[in-house]
Parts: structure tokens; C-alpha cells; sequence
């Protein structure tokens, strides 16, 4: 399922700026000068029925934990992979809220024709003599207590949360973030598709005069009922009001 702005007229503004290094030395230049093209406005169409990949971006990553931190204007979600000697975040996204809720309405959806082709989505197994596990094996256990970057989770500020669940630090102090993924990649779009077996996320940037593929996560399906409790607890509004400021969709 492909989600995003639609194929609707864009706004564009163009400036031309004078290549003389020089400035005052031209009298063109004076403010009471009239005589410049002033700048070029318009709109144009950008469809979206197609988005450009590299390469390095087409591989994919594959995840088996999310983290989901919310700021003010946006929704950061940091797809951890948690197997192997070194925890790691192998993709982050920055997506407006406006755009988060969407991917929450579309995830959704995809679920629900996941049930209706292929039965009831496998919950996560569970090992018959649990042991203790480190921190970074526990990123399930604080899907709702992630909603930070100054904004408190619903479940934090009425005290619910539990005192076995790690703290964020103690997440991220297991998690090693490279550099080239620690600066994020902006989506404004999302599309969502699955297999039998796995999920698969495109986000996209959907500029003029191309969109682009930004980053491609793979997870497995029984990792997909926690991904969106874990969007639909940070999307939830603080008690002081909405996130943000922007309020969420009204019901009709």
C-alpha cells in the first residue's frame, strides 16, 4: 500500500542570483532598481506512482526490534537488530506526525488483508525456560514507555510504567549506532507490502522532480503486532494536548 500527498499541483519559487562578487560596484544593484525579473512562481505535478532506489538503499535491512522516540513535529523510529555479538540500529527514520499517522492507518489495513490471506498473524514465541537476557534483548518489554525526546508516554506520566523494563539510556548504551545511520533518513511517504513470512517498508521521499527511496526494513511478521502498538502508544497525545500542537484525525 503505497501512502503519501497524491499527485496535486506543487508550489515551487525560483531566485536568481547575481554572480558578480562585487555588488556595490553595479548600480543595477541599488535597492530602488526595479528593472530584475522578479522571482519565477508556479506550480507543478509530481506523481508518485514510481520512486527512484539506489543500490545501497535497495538491499534492505533486516530488523527484529523498533524503537519509536517523539518529538514535537516528528516521529523518529530507530529499527534495531538484535542477533549476533554487536546490537546494533540498522536503519532511522524521521517522519513528520501527520505522515506517522498514516503509516499507522495503512499498517492496519495491510494487516488486516495479511489475516485475510494468510489467517491470523503468528504471535512471537516464547522460550519454554526463560533466562535472564541483557538489555538489549528487552526492547519488547518498553514499546510504550519509548514515546521521549522531551514528551513523556501516556503510561510514563500516570505511573504505570514497570520497574523491570530498561530505561532508554540503558537501551541505547547496548545499541551501537554507525554514523552514516545516526543522521536519519527523512520519509514523507511510506509504502507497505508483505509476504507469508515477512514485512517489507519503503520510505520515501516524495520530492519534485522524482521520489527516492530512502530506506528499506524487512521484519518478520510476528514482530509486526508490537511495531504498531509501539507507533499507536507514541502517537498518543499528552495530557497537556496534542503532540505538537497538530491534533490527530477527528472521528466522523
Amino acid at each position: 500500500m503505497w501512502k503519501g500527498t497524491g499527485n496535486s499541483p506543487l508550489p515551487f519559487s525560483v531566485v536568481a542570483f547575481s554572480e558578480s562578487p562585487d555588488m556595490s560596484s553595479h548600480p543595477e544593484n541599488d535597492p530602488q532598481h526595479h528593472d530584475d525579473p522578479p522571482p519565477l512562481h508556479g506550480q507543478v505535478r509530481h506523481s508518485q506512482l514510481s520512486a527512484r532506489i539506489s543500490d545501497e538503499v535497495s538491499v534492505g535491512a533486516f530488523s527484529n526490534g523498533v524503537m519509536v522516540l517523539t518529538g514535537p513535529f516528528e516521529l523518529v523510529i530507530d529499527f534495531a537488530m538484535r542477533m549476533g555479538e554487536t546490537q546494533r540500529v540498522v536503519s532511522r527514520v524521521i517522519l513528520p506526525l501527520i505522515v506517522a499517522r498514516q503509516f499507522v492507518a495503512v499498517l492496519q489495513d495491510n494487516m488486516r488483508l495479511y489475516e485475510q490471506n494468510f489467517g491470523a498473524i503468528p504471535a512471537m514465541p516464547r522460550p519454554k525456560n526463560p533466562e535472564p537476557v541483557s538489555t538489549a534483548e528487552e526492547l519488547d518489554a518498553v514499546e510504550g514507555q519509548l514515546a521521549g525526546a522531551g514528551i513523556p508516554s501516556p503510561a510514563m506520566e500516570s505511573g504505570k510504567s514497570s520497574a523491570a523494563s530498561p530505561s532508554i539510556d540503558d537501551i541505547y548504551d547496548d545499541l551501537k549506532i554507525p554514523e552514516a545511520v545516526a543522521i536519519g533518513r527523512y520519509a514523507n511517504a511510506v509504502m507497505v507490502r508483505h509476504s507469508g513470512t515477512e514485512y517489507c517498508f519503503d520510505f520515501i521521499a516524495n520530492f519534485y522532480p522524482r521520489s527516492c527511496v530512502t530506506s528499506r526494513v524487512y521484519m518478520a511478521i510476528p514482530h509486526i503486532p508490537p511495531v504498531l502498538t509501539s507507533l499507536q502508544r507514541a502517537l498518543q497525545p499528552p495530557a497537556g494536548g496534542p503532540i505538537g500542537g497538530i491534533p490527530g484525525p477527528s472521528a466522523n
